[in-house]
């Protein structure tokens, strides 16, 4: 009786190819047929001024599309003061409280980075809402140097917001009420 088992195992055993069986299941062959990706293969960029069909935000603008967009939120004090806490969240640390360049981390408030440009003064009130929208987008790509981008942390309407409470700021350092 031991011999007649032994030989039916070593015959299932031998007799059956897993690979042959496994792939008649439906959902094992997708996973075996699957569309491959080239390693390093880098998708191509959309064209300039195309909306994506996604729906989603670009992460960067050039200076010239951004110079041109126009503020989106009006100046609430509901906005305002979303945008006074998103400054406090990510802007404080280089632009400092009143938006002079000396934050913590900048070299003029006491830390390692140099060259943090204030977003209050003559130079800062003449550029326009987009261009300032377009710089929390992606500094960098707007010409800004070290300035990272904001992108992927401020979204939607709290770019503006963002906007709208620098504007506030400037108009506090010229002598104005907010």
């Amino acid at each position: 009786m031991r011999k007649v088992l032994v030989a039916c195992l070593l015959l299932g055993l031998f007799a059956c190819n897993p690979d042959d069986v496994v792939h008649q299941v439906g959902w094992f062959a997708t996973m075996r047929h699957q569309r491959g990706y080239k390693p390093y293969a880098r998708p191509i960029p959309p064209v300039v001024g195309t909306v994506p069909v996604t729906g989603v935000e670009p992460d960067s603008l050039p200076a010239a599309v951004a110079e041109r967009l126009v503020n989106a939120r009006s100046k609430t004090a509901e906005s305002i003061n979303r945008g006074r806490f998103v400054y406090e969240t990510y802007c404080f640390v280089c632009h400092g409280t009143a938006g002079k360049g000396d934050g913590p981390v900048s070299l003029t408030g006491g830390g390692l980075f140099p060259g943090v440009r204030p977003v209050v003064g003559p130079a800062a009130d003449k550029l326009s809402d987009g261009y300032i929208y377009g710089m929390i987008l992606n500094g960098t790509a707007m010409g800004r140097g070290l300035m990272p981008r904001y992108a992927d942390k401020v979204r939607g309407t709290d770019r503006w917001d963002v906007v709208n409470y620098v504007r506030t700021l400037q108009l506090q350092a010229r002598g104005g009420a907010q």
